[in-house]
């Protein structure tokens, strides 16, 4: 019976021994990609679930309970996409690092859509935007890993 002993902190955050998903030269990048998508989603989860008001007053959407609850709810299929990241990003396996990119730009790039058009439908103020041009730079991100 073999104990694995836990990887340093070091070597995560360096991109340690978990291969690139596959792409020669790239697995530091990736990681650190997976490293960032996977804060930012934990975040948001967190925000949806415990506040989801205040989360969404800065773009200027206010909640009614049953948002409040769609909110939530939201939030926590986010937090599912997060315990996605924490096991590609801690996986040397390159097949669910690969996967898991393809569900990334999905994601951003859907989210991207549904928020601009929230955005002209008048249902968020300007500084959604924002949240925009992010999950397209994500996705773009994102989408570099899936070329060979």
């Amino acid at each position: 019976m073999t104990v694995e002993r836990p990887t340093p902190a070091w070597r995560i955050l360096s991109g340690g021994p978990r291969g690139g998903g596959g792409v020669p030269g790239k697995g530091e990048v990736v990681n650190t990609l997976l490293l960032v998508a996977l804060v930012f989603e934990a975040l948001a989860a967190f925000a949806f679930i415990a506040v989801p008001g205040p989360a969404l007053a800065p773009l200027g959407v206010a909640l009614d309970p049953s948002g409040t609850s769609m909110a939530r709810l939201f939030g926590a299929a986010v937090l599912g996409l997060a315990v996605l990241l924490w096991h590609a990003w801690s996986s040397a396996d390159g097949a669910l690092k690969r996967v898991t990119v393809r569900t990334l730009v999905a994601y951003w790039l859907a989210s991207a859509v549904l928020m601009a058009m929230a955005l002209l439908g008048g249902l968020m103020n300007a500084l959604g935007w924002a949240l925009v041009v992010v999950h397209v730079v994500l996705a773009i991100w994102s989408g570099a890993f899936l070329r060979k």
